[in-house]
């Protein structure tokens, strides 16, 4: 995670909230639903990101964090998908550029926050407003899980609730919007 996010977040405190994640890990394993180290791999990433987030280091950190925990979020839930049968490899390598395109877009909602020089400022203000007129045409909910979490710094678990829907469903509509959001980007620079 360190070498993720570069230099801008303390060591020390990576690993303060990598500890309090082990601590809540040992209470809260379930091994119906991951391994030891794949749960606790999870979840000291997501501390980190999230310790992180709360803290609102600086425009940098927690732009990398957001990005990064987005593109986390997005992993996981297309992880959970089975590949469908008869794939051929005409269509895993069409699926593999879908999933780029979406990682690239899961980044970049993260990225376009911060800016330190001018030609950083204006590429992300042109990626800015890509996504602000890709995000306009999502769903309702889609468009308003990605600004309430992107924009808005809200929680997966507030939003989901606000919205009457489950978590596990809002990862869903988060993993689904990503994708046409990585979709649209795309084809905007074709």
């Amino acid at each position: 995670m360190a070498r993720r996010l570069g230099d801008s977040v303390p060591f020390e405190d990576m690993r303060a909230y990598a500890h309090e994640a082990l601590l809540e890990a040992v209470s809260t394993f379930d091994p119906s639903r991951a391994t030891l180290a794949t749960y606790v791999a999870r979840k000291v990433r997501w501390a980190i990101l999230d310790g992180i987030k709360r803290e609102r280091r600086s425009r940098r950190a927690l732009a990398r964090a957001t990005g990064l925990l987005g593109a986390e979020r997005l992993s996981l839930e297309l992880a959970s998908a089975p590949d469908e049968p008869g794939f051929s490899e005409d269509d895993h390598v069409s699926a593999l550029d879908r999933l780029l395109e979406a990682h690239a877009a899961a980044l970049a909602l993260g990225l376009v926050a911060a800016s330190s020089s001018p030609e950083e400022h204006t590429s992300r203000a042109e990626m800015a407003h890509a996504l602000r007129h890709a995000i306009g045409a999502l769903p309702e909910r889609e468009r308003k899980l990605v600004e309430r979490h992107y924009y808005q710094g809200e929680d997966f678990d507030e939003i989901a609730a606000e919205l009457g829907i489950s978590k596990s469903w809002a990862s869903r509509l988060h993993a689904q919007a990503i994708q046409s959001l990585g979709e649209a980007i795309a084809s905007r620079t074709r």
